[in-house]
């Protein structure tokens, strides 16, 4: 399986400046032939507080992206916002080779005015059964049951993380080793960037948290597991 984690430059409320960006990257990483392609957090969108207009553009993101996963047969996942009756969920989809959504998270860590999720669900891959978190669960307890109860041999991790507050990038690598190792399966994790000062990078964890591999800022990381 080779995966390419792919940090995105995200720019809050412009799709189309997002969606060149995303095809521009997503051309990149074709030239290391991946099996799975993994981008960040709402990434054709980016998020403003309180602002979910994003979610409007749901069913165009899905049908452009299954193309593009369809096209090239390759997995993709990323993040977006999903409109669901009077709110919306911070979701994460994956696409396989046929551009089929096989997958979707829906995020657990959430504030007030999102829907949040309740469950975690895997698919299975020709590479095993893979799952999907988005940023804050990997802090969340709930998610740590079910992801046990499910046994994914993979996890994916979309993620906007930005330097809020007294920010130490290391402490921060080394609470995410924990959590990982609580989860027990390989974690992929790859981060925005520009976004609400969001940082970049990419992360690879073993089962046990031991961090296998990482690059910085909006590096394209590729590597086969």
């Amino acid at each position: 399986m080779r995966v390419a984690l792919i940090p995105m430059k995200v720019e809050a409320g412009n799709f189309d400046a997002n969606w060149k960006e995303f095809k521009r990257r997503f051309e990149k990483a074709l030239e290391h032939s991946p099996d799975i392609m993994v981008f960040p957090e709402y990434c054709l969108t980016g998020f403003d507080e309180w602002d979910f207009s994003g979610a409007e553009l749901y069913d165009e993101i899905v049908d452009r992206v299954s193309a593009l996963a369809k096209e090239n047969s390759v997995y993709v996942i990323l993040g977006l916002l999903e409109p669901y009756k009077r709110c919306v969920y911070n979701s994460a989809l994956l696409f396989n080779r046929e551009g089929e959504v096989i997958l979707k998270h829906r995020k657990f860590q959430e504030p007030m005015k999102f829907c949040t999720g309740n469950t975690v669900r895997t698919a299975r891959t020709e590479f095993g059964k893979v799952a999907i978190i988005i940023c804050g669960d990997l802090y969340n307890k709930r998610i740590a049951k079910w992801i046990k109860r499910k046994k994914p041999d993979y996890i994916f991790v979309p993620m906007d993380r930005s330097p809020w507050g007294n920010f130490n990038l290391e402490e921060e690598i080394e609470c995410m080793s924990r959590r990982v190792k609580l989860l027990g399966a390989k974690t992929f994790i790859v981060n925005s960037y520009g976004h609400w000062g969001s940082f970049g990078g990419t992360w690879i964890f073993d089962e046990n948290g031991k961090l296998l591999t990482s690059s910085k800022g909006k590096e394209i990381l590729v590597v086969k597991i």
